[in-house]
């Protein structure tokens, strides 16, 4: 999945390589929900997420000059989130990945970590640029998509209930709103390879 970067991320990244506050304020909050959803996610304790979020972010200000290009950024968050919220949830339950009974190398055990970093960074990216676009989404489709795909799918009969629509309306008007989220995601690059 590759997103698309407007140019006010080059910006504000730019800005920030140049010590500008204000720039840098902007990028933490732009990913700080993306930080959040990894350690939410992972099962950490609010302490170990917020150092997770401290630590992700110390080391983006510390590699700011090596970050290339502002579509590199949420990966390079991600990643970065992902990792540290493995290595904090190791510490936290006082488990060693590798245990006497692990045949295993530690260099195998490092891969597995690695790639299950990496593929938790990317869903969390995926979760993200989904909620974004739901944003980006009338309030009517935010409530209907929410009560017909969330934690807890609703009945028909429930959600006009909730929505005032009538049962018969819910189906056509779930595939306007899932049109409008593929179009909005579309856009936005998210099906790109």
């Amino acid at each position: 999945m590759a997103l698309r970067v407007d140019t006010d991320l080059s910006r504000l990244l730019e800005r920030s390589r140049r010590g500008d506050e204000r720039s840098w304020s902007a990028i933490v909050e732009q990913f700080q929900s993306l930080v959040y959803s990894i350690c939410v996610r992972t099962g950490l304790e609010p302490n170990d997420a917020a150092d997770v979020f401290q630590a992700t972010f110390i080391a983006l200000y510390e590699h700011l000059d090596r970050i290339e290009s502002p579509a590199a950024l949420p990966r390079w968050v991600a990643v970065t989130a992902s990792r540290e919220a493995s290595r904090v949830r190791r510490i936290a339950a006082r488990n060693l990945a590798v245990s006497l009974d692990d045949d295993r190398s530690l260099d195998e055990v490092l891969a597995v970590e690695e790639s299950a970093a990496h593929e938790e960074a990317e869903r969390s990216l995926q979760a993200d640029a989904l909620r974004k676009a739901m944003a980006a989404l009338s309030e009517k489709c935010r409530t209907l998509l929410s009560l017909l795909f969330g934690h807890s799918e609703a009945a028909y009969g429930e959600i006009s209930e909730k929505t005032g629509m009538a049962v018969g309306a819910i189906g056509p008007t779930r595939a306007r709103c899932l049109d409008r989220l593929r179009k909005i995601l579309e856009a936005r690059g998210f099906f790109d390879e």
